[in-house]
């Protein structure tokens, strides 16, 4: 079961992040450095808010170790893709989830080892994530920004193959994913059973503050609502699948990713929630998939 976990989440993660960099173009680089008000909260939010909240939860709640490993874990984590489906749904900022979801990928090898780095110097002790962080950095930038910029590379070389077989990749990605997640509850069934609540109830509260803490950030640059509804879904939403390779193939510790697949089964239904009460509460005049992002 570990061996079949260890190269289905390598695969999945390796997939995904080939696709992230099949859908860039260097001019997205260009766009993304215009947006001086838009790029440094999406990075703050990533580095800073989001381990602080999780590190916040740890310690408000009395919960077992793996538990908060798999907590701080999680807020470490970039931006998951399936961000870009809710905000679409939501008829928010798309092209800013997307944009932010590519660059908090990108960057993850270094923002991930810093966090890790910052966790330790906190918790003022030897940490969970025992892999030194330049290793752990190395190992993750070979997961995400390498396929990342094959992906690219692919995209300039063969476009129009990209562009034929991009979208049954990421088909194969969802797949993926939902299989990851049936494997880490095979292996974890007993634990699952007896700790679902306290995880669930911890998935909630980190998603609720992230969710307020990106409408806040988004806020206090002046953003528009659509901006802000974007900057509250990319928050909330984790990248579970790397989160899921860091835990079981770098730490070997499959019971770190088990609240990856709790956070996961609470993010959806929640999001879900939120997309529809923002499509209820928006002006007919401005039920239209916003497609730029304010400058």
């Amino acid at each position: 079961m570990k061996t079949i976990l260890d190269i289905s989440v390598l695969l999945v993660t390796f997939a995904m992040m080939l696709t992230v960099g099949m859908g860039l173009e260097t001019s997205h680089f260009k766009a993304l450095a215009r947006r001086r008000r838009v790029l440094p909260a999406v990075l703050i939010g990533q580095t800073v808010l989001l381990p602080l909240i999780g590190w916040c939860i740890t310690r408000a709640a009395a919960l077992p170790p793996h538990l908060s490993a798999g907590i701080l874990l999680m807020a470490a984590c970039p931006v998951g893709s399936i961000a870009n489906f809710f905000t679409s749904l939501a008829r928010a900022n798309t092209a800013l989830s997307v944009a932010a979801n590519m660059l908090t990928c990108l960057l993850a090898a270094p923002t991930m080892a810093a966090v890790f780095e910052i966790y330790g110097r906190m918790a003022g002790e030897r940490f969970v994530f025992a892999a030194p962080s330049l290793q752990l950095g190395i190992r993750v930038m070979l997961m995400t920004a390498v396929p990342i910029v094959l992906g690219m590379v692919l995209r300039r070389l063969a476009p129009r193959h990209v562009a034929r077989i991009g979208s049954l990749i990421q088909a194969a990605c969802t797949l993926g994913i939902l299989g990851v997640v049936a494997l880490v509850v095979a292996a974890q069934a007993d634990s699952l059973a007896a700790q679902w609540k306290p995880a669930a109830a911890a998935s909630l509260a980190l998603m609720t503050i992230a969710m307020l803490a990106g409408w806040i950030t988004s806020a206090a640059v002046g953003l528009p609502t659509a901006d802000r509804m974007t900057f509250a879904v990319v928050f909330a939403t984790r990248n579970v699948a790397l989160g899921s390779a860091v835990a079981v193939t770098l730490l070997g510790r499959v019971d770190y990713a088990a609240f990856g697949v709790v956070y996961f089964l609470t993010e959806v239904p929640l999001l879900l929630a939120l997309v529809a009460i923002h499509r209820r509460r928006q002006p007919r005049s401005d039920r239209t998939p916003s497609t730029e992002t304010t400058q």
